[in-house]
């Protein structure tokens, strides 16, 4: 179990109206697999891009269109039996939660041989997003730059200053980790909403199949959409601006001089591509804001693939291709083009050097996350900085994505040692959970919480 748990048997990973239980979630059971199924399409898609992304060809790629459509038939069965048992009967048969029918859909998907149906679409996205990561990282360098004449001013307007630079930074950093999170093979209609303004309409994948032009276009207009201070929240409320969920206030007020800062941060990665180029913005920052060494930030993927989910692995090649100057195609050229093209983030790497950005397994084999599953190499990090960072409001824990956040662990605060900071962190990207929490789709998740409290 994850060390952070104040009980581990008493956690439930299951967030309030996702088939909480079987016995009273018949309706809500059968609106996710309703939307499972509504998958199927961007995953044929995805198939074909994998299958060309493996260069098969003659026999093996008849092989593999074969045990796709072998592995379609499988799931479509399941998740026809569950939408249309007896709640007791698909108690038995482990459909009571999401959680389990995405983890029959992997369990099915191995049994076919198709270890990563996603492969392809990862692999291109990854690329693209390490091409755009230096460019963003020193746009955020940049906000440390404006304003400096902090030394000719008296101290107090100074500090208040560096304040306002560290939150604005902050802003900027999670309205990135907003916008990445749009890109996102499960939610395709989402995506294809702002993918239309980069003449995706008529891509099957929803406009998940960009190069790095268009990704730029359709991530800048996804952060458009997301800037905290063009959204408007309920009539009622005290403010006129701000996320459908928003807590960043007291998120920038752990950031600023007179306050201190997170020590200890743990971020459950979700998809690859513009997302995990947040994530790992996110983690920059927040060691760059906390002071020299104060923080250390782990970046936790899955173990092994699960739809567009970032793994370890992938999320470590992402790393070293974002420090090194990557972004070039195979000849060395910029695909950014010439007067775009750019070196690697030093920055992050030196972070990465002294061990205060790093990533390890969360052990985890699902786009939703349960924190009893946690596998040793996270564990064994939490562990080893618990000997350092005793459990309490040093230590953050970032759960990104509408699997890790919303679909599952949207009450974690309630289940972690007390002290410990959670954050919830997504867009809204289906209407099922829209409607769930009284949302829209495209609204956003930033959601503070502590433990014990």
């Amino acid at each position: 179990p994850f060390p952070l748990l104040r009980d581990p048997a008493s956690y439930s990973h299951v967030s309030p109206g996702v088939c909480d239980a079987c016995a009273n979630a018949a309706e809500a059971r059968r609106a996710w697999v309703a939307l499972l199924a509504g998958q199927l399409p961007s995953h044929r898609a995805n198939a074909a891009r994998t299958k060309a992304h493996l260069g098969l060809l003659g026999s093996e790629a008849e092989a593999f269109d074969a045990s796709y459509l072998a592995w379609e038939e499988d799931y479509e069965a399941y998740l026809n039996a569950v939408s249309s048992g007896e709640d007791a009967d698909v108690a038995r048969d482990a459909g009571a939660t999401l959680l389990d029918m995405v983890d029959e859909k992997e369990r099915l998907l191995r049994i076919r041989g198709l270890d990563d149906l996603f492969a392809g679409m990862k692999a291109q996205e990854n690329a693209v997003a390490a091409a755009l990561f230096p460019a963003l990282a020193r746009e955020m360098d940049a906000v440390w730059n404006e304003k400096t004449t902090l030394n000719s001013k008296p101290s107090s307007d100074a500090e208040n200053d560096a304040d306002e630079k560290r939150v604005d930074v902050l802003k900027a950093v999670l309205e990135c980790c907003l916008a990445g999170n749009l890109f996102d093979a499960g939610a395709a209609a989402a995506v294809q909403g702002v993918a239309d303004a980069a003449a995706a309409a008529d891509d099957e994948t929803c406009g998940s199949n960009l190069d790095a032009a268009r990704l730029a276009e359709t991530f800048a207009e996804a952060r458009r959409r997301v800037a905290r201070d063009k959204n408007f929240v309920d009539d009622n409320a005290d403010s006129d601006t701000g996320w459908r969920f928003d807590s960043f206030d007291a998120v920038s007020a752990r950031i600023k001089n007179k306050k201190k800062p997170w020590r200890r941060v743990v971020i459950f990665c979700d998809n690859a591509g513009a997302d995990v180029m947040g994530m790992c913005l996110l983690a920059r920052t927040l060691v760059q804001l906390s002071g020299e060494g104060q923080c250390k930030v782990a970046l936790a993927a899955n173990e092994w693939a699960a739809l567009n989910d970032v793994t370890a692995r992938e999320t470590r090649l992402f790393l070293e291709s974002v420090v090194r100057c990557a972004g070039g195609d195979d000849d060395g050229d910029s695909t950014l083009g010439d007067d775009e093209a750019f070196f690697g983030d030093g920055t992050l790497l030196r972070q990465m050097e002294r061990g205060l950005v790093t990533c390890v397994s969360s052990g985890q084999i699902s786009t939703l996350l349960d924190l009893n599953r946690c596998g040793s190499e996270l564990n064994d990090w939490v562990e080893e900085e618990l000997h350092d960072v005793p459990a309490g409001d040093d230590w953050l824990l970032v759960f990104d994505g509408m699997g890790r956040s919303l679909e599952s662990n949207w009450d974690v605060a309630s289940f972690v040692k007390p002290g410990v900071n959670t954050l919830n962190l997504a867009m809204v990207k289906s209407q099922i959970n829209a409607e769930r929490l009284g949302a829209e789709v495209y609204d956003c998740v930033v959601k503070l919480g502590e433990g014990g409290v």
